[in-house]
């Protein structure tokens, strides 16, 4: 309960001073005629409410500066005015301020939504205190405080009656960095309120159409449901009035669903309104399709994948099964054209040859003659990540077969000084493989003269192992080209080094290992098991993998680990019969790896 005021007394205008009014503007129309009421009334009839200020003579307004300004114009700084003096402290002065005002000439919406958010504070966040304290409802309060989300330029027009309450309730859902530039539009056109809700409804985002999770915008300022709740104008429920953090959360979201396909497509590209973009949908038969094997191969291919719209109207939407290649596409969609036409010649209505082959087979990116009796061989392009764990397995398989083949060791050495390639020696390497031959001794160091003394100092039964080692370190210098031709040197049986592991089959995405399946013979061993391991997830789909019953894992090794076989008399990068393989990258990258002859089949077992 607020205290009983003290009995009313008369102060002279120049010992009263203004205090804290929550009211900032006083409307000259308004003091105008109230002007006219005093002199009318020959006097102030109404006392004001003042408060001492300590350690002077002068009291400070609390209620009715109104009253104290008209009267200063009309009477002077002597005239002595009706006062009830009372002690308050600032916050009790403050509630007294705003019951009055709010009973008497109104105080701008704006004006009461800064008092209630200065009591709020001063009662530590409790609103039914604030309101309590204000004589308020706590709807009102609510309310109040809701106009706070306008700026001040928005609160200032209030204020001063240049936009109406209905105009500061809409654009008080609209995004601070937009309202000002409204209101502008409003004041100079003067914009109705009905108006301005139609506008702003325009702009508006359903949230039933959002692809994120809503739930964080039950309590958001700038949803139309909390703005209904509060205000006699809004849009309704169920609309977002920040359309460009809708659609930031809608791309978020996008994101999301993309980085959620990662595992599953080689290729997952999002897809915005200025790409430009048109699918390339790739599949087994149709107008537009390239075979079963070639179907199966392009499965494990690096240009394979899926795209995520972020197009409106379609926002999260997933298209499986594209092609990001439109060359290789193209050719081999004729060349499955090309055998079904000399098929149907022939009387035969499916070409022989129905088998999916794996993930990049190593058949180079050009097409073979086409056959009425099979399709050609399917092609694809092998991840760059596989690329690089097969070119880092082949140099350690190599490497292993020159510390066990002595006599081919020494000739590899005398082709590499004798071909400028010495320097292709790797002094990490081969300091690993020394400590373990002869112990801890060090080897590494660009001194040749301090490195002298350790090398004389080895005992004399580690040397001809040491020797292979220099060797073998050069397996890890070599580019690829040279790499290939070393493994073809050493027939280096992939059998003997391949292990199937989790870690190799994680290189690989959903669509990749079920190529990769097809290829070897594990989707046929599995059955229908198949199909239920595919739709798990990917870790317990590699698990799956790697234990298939009666599945002869140890000699099986997939195409895309064996290196290209190559004749002896052939030149680097030439097929037997003449024909030119597509030339390729530095090392650690391929643009594609010729075909392996007779000898890369019996080295590649393809079914249990």
């Amino acid at each position: 309960m607020l205290p009983t005021l003290s009995h009313p007394a008369t102060l002279p205008l120049r010992r009263i001073v203004q205090g804290n009014n929550p009211r900032e503007y006083f409307d000259p129309d308004e003091m105008a005629e109230l002007e006219e009421g005093l002199r009318a009334a020959d006097g102030v009839v109404q006392p004001i409410i003042v408060r001492p200020i300590p350690g002077s003579d002068l009291y400070e307004i609390v209620v009715g500066e109104r009253r104290w300004r008209a009267a200063k114009n009309v009477f002077g700084d002597d005239y002595d005015m009706p006062v009830v003096v009372r002690a308050l402290n600032d916050a009790a002065a403050e509630a007294f301020a705003v019951i009055e005002n709010h009973y008497r000439a109104a105080m701008s919406h704006a004006e009461e939504a800064k008092a209630a958010q200065r009591q709020l504070l001063r009662h530590k966040g409790n609103k039914e205190e604030a309101a309590a304290r204000l004589g308020w409802k706590p709807e009102l309060l609510e309310r109040r405080l809701a106009l706070l989300t306008c700026t001040q330029a928005v609160l200032s027009a209030l204020t001063r009656r240049q936009i109406q309450l209905g105009h500061a309730e809409l654009l008080a859902g609209v995004p601070p960095d937009k309202q000002d530039s409204v209101l502008a539009a409003i004041v100079e056109r003067q914009v109705p309120v009905a108006v301005l809700k139609a506008q702003l409804g325009r702009f508006a985002r359903r949230l039933a159409d959002a692809i994120f999770d809503t739930a964080q915008c039950a309590n958001c300022q700038h949803n139309s449901a909390r703005q209904s709740g509060l205000f006699d104008e809004s849009l309704g429920d169920g609309f977002c009035q920040h359309p460009t953090h809708y659609d930031e959360l809608t791309l978020q979201a996008v994101q999301a669903k993309a980085d959620g396909l990662r595992d599953h497509y080689p290729v997952v590209r999002i897809v915005k309104a200025s790409d430009g973009f048109t699918p390339l949908p790739v599949a087994e038969d149709g107008a537009l399709g390239v075979g079963p094997q070639q179907y199966g191969a392009c499965k494990g291919c690096a240009s394979f994948g899926c795209a995520v719209s972020a197009l409106p109207g379609s926002y999260g939407e997933v298209t499986a099964s594209l092609c990001f290649d439109g060359t290789c596409n193209s050719q081999m969609v004729a060349a499955w054209h090309k055998v079904r036409v000399e098929g149907q010649r022939q009387g035969s209505a499916k070409p022989a040859g129905s088998g999916g082959k794996g993930i990049g087979k190593s058949t180079p990116h050009r097409l073979g003659k086409a056959s009425s009796k099979a399709a050609p061989q399917p092609t694809n392009h092998t991840p760059q990540r596989v690329v690089e764990h097969r070119i880092a397995q082949w140099r350690k398989w190599a490497a292993k077969d020159l510390m066990v083949q002595p006599e081919r060791n020494r000739r590899v050495m005398i082709a590499l000084a004798r071909s400028g390639h010495a320097g292709d020696v790797r002094m990490a390497e081969f300091g690993q493989a020394a400590r373990r031959i002869s112990g801890p001794w060090v080897v590494e160091g660009r001194d040749f003269g301090r490195i002298l003394p350790d090398a004389d100092a080895i005992d004399t039964q580690h040397l001809d192992r040491l020797m292979l080692a220099v060797t073998a370190s050069a397996a890890f210098g070599l580019n690829l080209q040279d790499l290939e031709a070393l493994l073809n040197y050493l027939d280096v049986d992939e059998r003997r080094h391949f292990t199937w592991d989790s870690q190799f089959l994680e290189l690989f995405t959903m669509s990749e290992l079920e190529a990769l399946a097809g290829e070897v013979g594990l989707r046929a061993r599995m059955g229908s098991g198949f199909k239920v391991a595919r739709g798990k997830k990917k870790s317990e789909f590699i698990a799956a993998l790697l234990k298939v019953p009666g599945f002869t894992y140890e000699g099986t090794v997939p195409a895309v680990m064996c290196y290209p076989r190559r004749q002896p008399s052939a030149k680097p990068g030439v097929e037997e019969g003449a024909e030119a393989q597509e030339p390729h990258g530095p090392a650690g990258q391929e643009t594609d790896v010729g075909p392996p002859h007779a000898e890369a089949t019996e080295h590649t077992a393809l079914a249990a």
